[in-house]
């Protein structure tokens, strides 16, 4: 029987969509004001950072709050909360007259992001027929996707025309829709009683955890390891991970991780996350300053792959829908390790042209085998689970992505831009190899478990 999504529970999807794709806009539209904010506010390009460094922060210490605010909070109490959040956030941001309240503004839109990505995937799991998950996860996936690839080119034409605050005036726009679009739309989806209360100790150790060990990503670039941000960050997760197997409040689920099955699609998408956004930060650096492109070309070349990638998540979601898991995931990740492959073989002999095409071919495979796993990752996990699921995914994938990109820096600044690009692809070659294995743990627990 194949049951018909309510265009009711469609405009709720999209209403929740708009705020993380609002976040996720913000971010990527304001990597490409640095040089202006540093002349603004006359400072350096290392505090600037901050604007994306802070940002991410908090979303990442957000989400892992999401399965606790989901099981104790009305979803659309939760979506309110986060257009009203970010569209302060956003007014703060536009209107500051320093860095610092330009950080606070970001943290707020953080916060607000860090709520509705979660929120937004745990709206599809409650509501969407268990027949068509797959496509309703690609869809949503989709409008979180397209804002990578539209804000970098955002952010640039209005610097150049209207001026960065425009950036955060114009995005209001989003939030206004998702009003208007949820208003009426955006109800409850079903809660598991939750009697416990929050672990604050949990959630305050989880996250110095998550502060120090971006914070030391972040150092690595320089080339250096900060002993002090190693060893907070080693302390505080032993500690978070006592205290999650003692303590008799409610945070995340740590039982999830003796699940071959969770644990393998959750690294699977994490490895996912780590490698494209490694490429987006090595390939536009290797166009310019080893092909000696413009920056217009250098930041092009990643568009059409990304635009096709968000266009195409939703049929990857229908195929598993029609053909489950098995076939996309080992599917995608065969197109993914071939593109992988070539990038490491012909690095030093790339053009402007073999690049599109093989970032192109790249997204395609990237996407569908990773469609398929966070698809898979959470329709198999019980309803009290989906929400700990979520936010575990979510969580971790936002890091491994901040990881990636710190790999990506390092590997170009010590071994030089077509090195760089080459011992970065070969790296991705070896983890698509263990993406199979990862694959196969999978699929060989679910029949055994069946």
């Amino acid at each position: 029987m194949n049951e018909k999504v309510s265009l009711k529970t469609m405009l709720s999807i999209v209403a929740v969509a708009l705020v993380s794709f609002s976040g996720i806009m913000a971010e990527t539209a304001m990597n490409v004001t640095f040089p202006v904010l540093s002349k603004e506010f006359h400072t350096n390009l290392n505090s600037i950072q901050w604007v994306t460094t802070a940002y991410l922060l908090a979303v990442t210490v957000m989400m892992t709050t999401s399965a606790y605010l989901i099981k104790r909070y009305r979803s659309r109490s939760l979506w309110l909360a986060s257009v009203i959040i970010f569209m302060i956030g956003t007014l703060i941001g536009g209107f500051a007259p320093n860095v610092v309240l330009l950080l606070f503004g970001r943290i707020l839109e953080g916060i607000a992001a860090g709520i509705a990505m979660p929120l937004m995937f745990n709206i599809v799991v409650a509501t969407v027929p268990f027949t068509q998950v797959g496509t309703w996860i690609g869809l949503a996936s989709m409008v979180v996707g397209l804002a990578p690839s539209f804000g970098p080119t955002y952010g640039g034409a209005l610097v150049d025309t209207l001026g960065w605050r425009s950036i955060f005036f114009i995005l209001l726009i989003a939030p206004t829709v998702s009003l208007l679009l949820g208003w009426k739309t955006v109800g409850s989806i079903e809660r598991h009683p939750l009697s416990k209360t929050f672990d604050v100790i949990a959630f305050v150790l989880l996250a110095i955890c998550l502060t120090a060990s971006l914070l030391l990503v972040n150092q690595l670039e320089s080339g250096t390891v900060n002993w002090t941000w190693l060893i907070t960050a080693l302390v505080t997760l032993i500690g978070f991970i006592w205290r999650g197997l003692t303590s008799t409040h409610s945070f995340l689920n740590l039982k999830l991780f003796a699940q071959v099955k969770f644990v393998s699609l959750l690294l699977v998408i994490s490895i996912s996350m780590f490698i494209m956004l490694g490429l987006n930060l090595i390939i536009p650096i290797y166009l310019q300053d080893f092909l000696h492109t413009s920056s217009f070309w250098a930041g092009f070349s990643l568009l059409p792959g990304a635009l096709l990638g968000a266009f195409l998540t939703p049929v990857f979601g229908r195929l598993y829908d029609l053909k489950g898991a098995k076939l996309p995931s080992y599917l995608g990740n065969s197109i993914f390790t071939v593109s992988v492959f070539i990038i490491a073989v012909w690095s030093h002999h790339l053009s402007l042209v073999l690049i599109i095409g093989l970032y192109i071919t790249f997204i395609i495979g990237r996407n569908m085998s990773y469609t398929s796993a966070q698809t898979a990752v959470l329709a198999d996990e019980k309803e009290s689970n989906k929400a700990d699921a979520t936010a575990i995914v979510q969580t971790l994938q936002m890091f491994m992505g901040a990881l990636g990109t710190t790999v990506g820096a390092l590997l170009q600044s010590e071994s030089g831009v077509a090195n760089g690009l080459q011992h970065f692809s070969w790296l991705s070659v070896g983890l698509a190899i263990l993406i199979f294995g990862l694959f196969a743990s999978y699929f060989f627990k679910n029949r055994t478990t069946k």
